[in-house]
């Protein structure tokens, strides 16, 4: 992380990419949970078993907790960097 020209530029990458991968994650989590809850899939064959189901939530959540996480590194340090100026 370092500030350059007012800006903070973060090792993770900008903020639009991690939003994505939280929308992504939630999506896939959601699409999971779905067929494990009503039995229900929203696209064609996906998921087509339990199996692939229990993986989405899994891998969805993942994918979910670690958009938000590193969304909110980024936040504490823009929060870091306006306190120290």
């Amino acid at each position: 992380m370092s500030e350059t020209n007012g800006k903070i530029e973060t090792s993770g990458g900008s903020m639009a990419k991690w939003i994505g991968l939280h929308i992504v994650g939630s999506i896939i989590a959601v699409l999971g949970a779905l067929y494990l809850i009503a039995d229900m899939a929203l696209l064609d064959g996906i998921p087509s078993s339990t199996t692939q189901a229990i993986a989405m939530v899994a891998i969805g959540l993942v994918l979910d907790f670690w958009g938000v996480i590193e969304l909110r590194r980024i936040q504490l340090a823009k929060k870091a960097a306006a306190n120290k100026s």
